[in-house]
């Protein structure tokens, strides 16, 4: 039997006896199992499980490659983004801001400073990637963005004696910041909540300056049905070149990256041949030159990238810098 994923799983059952109405009755509960889970019995009858690849071409068991998710047709993506860039005013007519990302956005627009440049972390998670740009910028307002109270209230962070910093995983318990529009953790770092494509066209209608964009979410809507969802097959993409900043991304899915290099290239071709702006042209140079593999593991901007270099996992940036 498969699952959602469409991965093959196995089935174990066990019998359990309960008392109803006076009779005995046997019933059976069962149990998925992955077929990359290998079931261990130690003394005790502990199960451990160890995940392995569920496919040869697989380094890890978080691998994602053109076996696994193949890519999009080049014709079928650049006819989406091309399309896109031709409606985005439409788009953006059409799509009402939230109003709760409307509200958030005014009361943190209060706490940024006009004088500092700004660093967007779009889709911040529990906000370990912000909060580490926050200390490596500490002269750039830092904004990490999440539509969800719940990573955001994992933001408490705790250094270790190693002077890592582990997030505290613990939300079960809101706090009174956790369910707030936006919290101000330090002199230079706020979180968030909103949709990112209104918070971004709220930015633009300010005309904030953006120096650094990050996505660090890395592996989008894989399945090929939502396909339109991730950031470059999405009406949104062209607001988000729009908006500037050096863009940085970060994946183990290097086919993600891939065509997310492929979609300014795409819309690059556009804007050239319509003889309107040009969103993309800053971004061309690094666009050609596509995604690299992530040498430098000394710092892991997110829980997924700690977890991948723990295993080995291959992991690959794209860095698109606004030529001068």
């Amino acid at each position: 039997m498969k699952n959602a994923k469409g991965l093959l799983f196995l089935y174990a059952s066990r019998s359990l006896s309960f008392n109803s109405s006076g009779r005995t009755v046997t019933t059976s509960i069962w149990k998925p199992q992955s077929i990359a889970d290998d079931c261990n019995h130690p003394i005790g009858g502990v199960v451990k499980r160890r995940r392995h690849p569920i496919i040869s071409s697989m380094k890890t068991q978080y691998t994602i490659n053109d076996e696994v998710c193949p890519p999009m047709d080049p014709g079928e993506l650049k006819e989406i983004v091309q399309k896109h860039c031709s409606t985005l005013y439409m788009f953006l007519e059409k799509k009402p801001i939230a109003k709760h990302t409307k509200a958030a956005f005014d009361e943190i627009s209060t706490f940024v400073d006009p004088s500092k440049k700004i660093i967007l972390d779009s889709g911040c998670g529990t906000a370990r990637s912000t909060l580490l740009l926050g200390d490596m910028y500490t002269d750039h307002t830092v904004i990490g963005i999440d539509r969800s109270f719940v990573r955001l209230s994992r933001s408490t962070i705790a250094k270790q004696d190693d002077g890592d910093m582990d997030l505290l995983l613990d939300s079960t318990i809101p706090t009174e910041n956790s369910l707030r529009p936006f919290q101000a953790v330090s002199s230079n770092v706020l979180l968030v909540r909103a949709e990112l494509v209104d918070f971004w066209s709220c930015c633009w209608n300010a005309g904030w300056n953006i120096s650094q964009h990050y996505i660090l979410y890395p592996n989008p809507y894989p399945k090929k049905n939502r396909v339109k969802k991730r950031f470059y097959a999405h009406p949104s993409f062209p607001l988000l070149l729009k908006l500037g900043g050096d863009i940085t991304l970060r994946s183990n899915w290097e086919g993600y990256l891939k065509e997310f290099a492929d979609s300014v290239k795409y819309a690059h071709e556009f804007y050239s041949s319509e003889s309107s702006d040009n969103f993309a042209l800053p971004y061309i140079h690094d666009a050609n030159i596509g995604p690299l593999e992530r040498m430098d593991k000394s710092v892991s901007f997110t829980n997924f990238e700690k977890k991948y270099d723990n295993v080995g996992e291959n992991t690959f940036q794209l860095q698109l810098r606004r030529s001068k």
